[in-house]
């Protein structure tokens, strides 16, 4: 960071001497392979915590020599640094803060370097990374130093020296510690406090023997002997600078080899020993150029120059001055051309990070936009959402009141058969009650008339007129109460095994008396063993149904048969067929009760002289159509007019 601090600092403390002492080590560079090595490291695929590691190490061993190019690596180093997650952002960032600084301060951009070095103070005080924070109090006076600000510098050496002090001491690396004392004995001669530039001297030349730091021993031995030098104290400095020469020598280190010629050029001057004093001058001259170290070539030109002068060769002395002049020149030009690259470099780096900010910026409001479409889309479709979940309860509700229409217009419709039936039920009822009643009322005035006329055989026929009109009544009364319990459903139905001829005969024996009180006949064929399977007492109504019924519309005279025999066309099943003589009906009229409603209308009777002819087919055909169909078999009318009618039922056949 201060390579030339030998030099040029001491020319600022005593302007007529020519010395070359470096209060800090003037390190041999870093071979070009090692260079070349890191750089081709640097062009392959790395992570980026080893990138960093390798910028920062290239930008600190090119610091002395390609400072520009140095420049480049160190912001480069940085600038990914600060792309880092937090927790491994800020060790690598200290370190690239610290090497950066450096090249800057060697291409006298002190504000640059200031800066750095402040951001590195916050960041090493954050860690707590004692060492870190001592070498940046110590970078930050040298700059300070260097500008001749030594009370800034000292401000900046004592915070370092009171760490040194501290606690804080043991995390602090001997390395770091001597840099600092050897700053403070540059900082204590230049303000005239030689015995204390002395004693930091020492002290860091004894910590660099402890820890047996042969390159900071040579430079400590230098400075101490520049310092010894200047006070007029001679006896100890050629010693002391041949011992730094002699580790120089043992290191290879050809720079520090020259800049030791050129310090032991100066002894001899002072010492007025003029030969040795040129042969030091040409030798450090030899070193110098054969390490391209032109700094310290200007310095042994000059002090050629002014031997040459001293002992009357002008014509040498013009010549030497004439190649001062010419690479201090150059040197000047070279120094400018850095510090307009760094400061290019600087530029192009700043406007990255310009234009990095600017695009992050953009990027956080982008982000910022993003989240407040997503919240907008989230808004409406939460809207949407709660839309749809309405107009689907809408949609529901209307369907719901639709189908509680239907529902209601149903019941209602029900409501309305019910009625209808229950008002055709209550006709139907009135209108066969209407024959039995009518039936008694004409026997009481029959009984008058016989008792009139003292008629004995007419007394005799009344208890037959009285049986026929009651069990007509209870018949009527029966398929009432049959058709009321059918339409509740409490009416089960129990199929067993019954014999066809059996029920004929017992449907014969009910309705002999009826027939024979009308001069009609009642006949019956069944198949011996022919048997139904079906609940007894529907079979019982179904047949006395068809049987009353044909004797109602038969006139007097007429017959009634009773037919039973199997299905052809289905051997499961029964067909049981009552015939009767009557007046018979229109096709109109039969298509009406096999197609019309549970309850069919009331048919007129088609002769009314007898008694028992009040009634219609009314309640008994649709009460055996009921049953029959609860049996799973069918109940069908064949009927001509004046040909009689036929009603055949079809039941299960037991096996």
């Amino acid at each position: 960071m201060m390579k030339r601090i030998g030099f040029r600092l001491l020319k600022l403390l005593s302007p007529g001497l020519l010395l070359a002492v470096s209060v800090l080590a003037v390190a041999q560079g870093p071979p070009p392979s090692l260079l070349k090595g890191q750089r081709q490291r640097l062009a392959g695929y790395l992570p980026d915590t080893t990138r960093i590691r390798l910028l920062t190490a290239l930008c600190f061993d090119m610091r002395e020599e390609e400072t520009a190019q140095a420049v480049g690596y160190g912001e480069a180093g940085v600038a990914l640094a600060r792309t880092l997650p937090t927790e491994e952002q800020a060790p690598l960032l200290l370190q690239g803060l610290l090497s950066l600084s450096s090249c800057y301060a060697n291409l006298s951009n002190g504000p640059e370097a200031l800066r750095l070095l402040s951001e590195a103070e916050r960041l090493a005080r954050q860690l707590h990374d004692y060492d870190a924070l001592v070498r940046t109090y110590s970078n930050q006076g040298s700059i300070y130093h260097s500008r001749g600000d030594t009370a800034t510098a000292w401000v900046h050496y004592r915070s370092g020296l009171l760490l040194l002090r501290s606690s804080a001491a043991a995390g602090i690396t001997p390395r770091t510690q001597m840099k600092l004392l050897g700053n403070l004995g540059s900082l204590s001669y230049l303000r005239s406090q030689t015995a204390q530039a002395l004693h930091y001297d020492s002290l860091a030349l004894a910590m660099a023997r402890r820890n047996r730091d042969s390159t900071a021993e040579a430079t400590y031995l230098s400075s101490l002997a520049a310092y010894l030098m200047q006070a007029g104290q001679l006896p100890r400095v050629r010693r002391l600078l041949l011992q730094s020469l002699a580790i120089s020598q043992r290191q290879h280190a050809v720079r520090n080899q020259a800049e030791l010629y050129a310090q032991l050029a100066t002894f001899y001057t002072k010492t007025s020993d003029p030969e040795q004093a040129t042969a030091s001058a040409t030798q450090a001259l030899l070193l110098a150029r054969r390490s391209r170290y032109l700094e310290c070539v200007l310095d042994a030109l000059g002090q050629l120059a002014g031997l040459a002068a001293g002992s009357g060769n002008y014509r040498q002395a013009y010549d030497w001055n004439t190649r001062f002049v010419a690479l201090n020149d150059s040197l000047n030009s070279r120094q400018i051309m850095q510090t307009l690259a760094a400061a290019q470099v600087s530029y192009e780096t700043q406007e990255r990070a310009r234009r990095l900010r600017q695009l992050t910026a953009e990027q956080v409001e982008q982000a910022r936009h993003t989240q407040l479409l997503v919240g907008a889309l989230a808004v409406l479709a939460v809207v949407l959402l709660v839309v749809i979940y309405l107009y689907r309860n809408l949609r529901l509700s209307r369907a719901e009141l639709t189908a509680n229409n239907r529902a209601l217009e149903a019941a209602s419709d029900e409501l309305r058969a019910v009625a209808v039936f229950k008002d055709k039920l209550y006709a139907i009822v009135a209108h066969d009650l209407r024959g039995p009643v009518t039936a008694f009322a004409g026997v009481t005035s029959l009984i008058d008339t016989y008792i009139a006329h003292n008629d004995q055989a007419g007394l005799a026929q009344l208890p037959g007129m009285v049986r026929q009109a009651a069990d007509s009544l209870n018949h009527l009364l029966d398929n009432v109460l049959n058709w009321a319990v059918s339409q509740t459903g409490e009416l089960e139905c129990r199929p067993v095994p019954l014999v066809v001829a059996e029920m004929f005969d017992e449907c014969q024996a009910l309705y002999q008396t009826t027939a024979a009180a009308s001069w009609q006949h009642i006949t019956t064929t069944a198949p011996p063993g022919l048997r139904l399977l079906a609940d007894r007492n529907m079979t019982r109504t179904i047949l006395r149904n068809l049987v009353g019924n044909a004797l109602k519309f038969t006139p007097s005279g007429g017959h009634v048969h009773l037919d039973a025999s199997p299905d052809p066309d289905d051997p499961r099943m029964v067909l049981l067929s009552c015939t009767d003589t009557g007046p018979g009906m229109s096709t109109t009229t039969v298509s009406a009760l096999m197609s019309g409603p549970a309850l069919p209308e009331s048919t007129p009777e088609p002769n009314s002289n007898s008694v028992q002819r009040g009634t219609g087919l009314g309640l008994g055909l649709a009460l055996c159509r009921a049953f029959v169909h609860r049996h799973g078999g069918t109940l069908v009318i064949q009927s001509r007019p004046g040909a009689g009618t036929n009603v055949t039922v079809s039941l299960p056949r037991a096996k």
